[in-house]
């Protein structure tokens, strides 16, 4: 292969490259973002957790208190038993003691319940505010290693950079112009070898034309089908 496509060739490599770095640069800020959206889901979980444990804790408080005011209802028919004036009075009183005793005990069950309701809600927000907090270090680390990572990608992107630039001032300007405005329609693919007389790019077999072209060395060949730059890969060129 002639120089200037040797060059070209070198220039293609590089390109390749800078490409999959340039991806790896893109894909850092939404890998933060997918990782900052994981915290949210927990965060917004906590907040769930905390809202259904407050109203447990209220209902609980109010289910409390009345079963203390219907305990003084008790406490109260008790000391007006003690006064009772006549036989049927304190029967009265006594059937009434007797009824409210058996809504009490319902009244504490239902506030025993709502206890446990309470702390398994409490619990389960506990857990997640646990959860929470582990993936919050856990986040942050990656993060720190993805923005490390970063200054990496954009040193070895200014040095690869740098390289393409000297590589390109083997290639004559008007192949070079050719080759990039490839590089806008088809990306890092503008040239790709003839692996066996098939085009790389497209896997369609090239023309004889095309292929005597190639072995020739001395001009640039373009793939009927895709318009690639095509190019003998070693061991065929001979």
């Amino acid at each position: 292969m002639s120089t200037p496509l040797t060059a070209l060739k070198t220039v293609a490599a590089l390109d390749a490259k800078l490409f999959e770095l340039e991806a790896q640069r893109s894909n850092v800020p939404r890998q933060i973002e997918e990782k900052s959206r994981s915290l949210q889901a927990l965060k917004v979980d906590l907040a769930e957790k905390q809202g259904e444990l407050k109203e447990l804790q209220a209902k609980t408080a109010l289910r409390e208190n009345e079963l203390k005011a219907a305990e003084q209802v008790v406490i109260k028919f008790r000391e007006q038993i003690g006064q009772a004036r006549s036989n049927k009075e304190f029967q009265a009183l006594q059937h009434e003691i007797l009824s409210k005793e058996a809504d009490n005990a319902r009244l504490e069950d239902a506030v025993l319940l709502q206890m446990q309701k309470t702390d398994q809600k409490r619990e389960e927000r506990d857990a997640v505010a646990a959860e929470l907090k582990e993936a919050e270090t856990r986040v942050a680390e990656q993060c720190s290693q993805l923005e490390s990572g970063l200054g990496g990608i954009e040193s070895t992107l200014e040095e690869l950079t740098a390289e393409r630039t000297a590589a390109t001032k083997g290639v004559p300007a008007d192949i070079l112009a050719k080759y990039d405005r490839l590089i806008e329609r088809r990306g890092q693919t503008a040239m790709v070898a003839a692996t066996n007389g098939t085009c790389q790019g497209c896997f369609m077999k090239l023309r004889a034309e095309a292929m005597a072209q190639l072995r020739k060395g001395t001009d640039l060949v373009f793939c009927h089908s895709c318009a690639r730059i095509v190019y003998l890969p070693e061991g065929e060129a001979d």
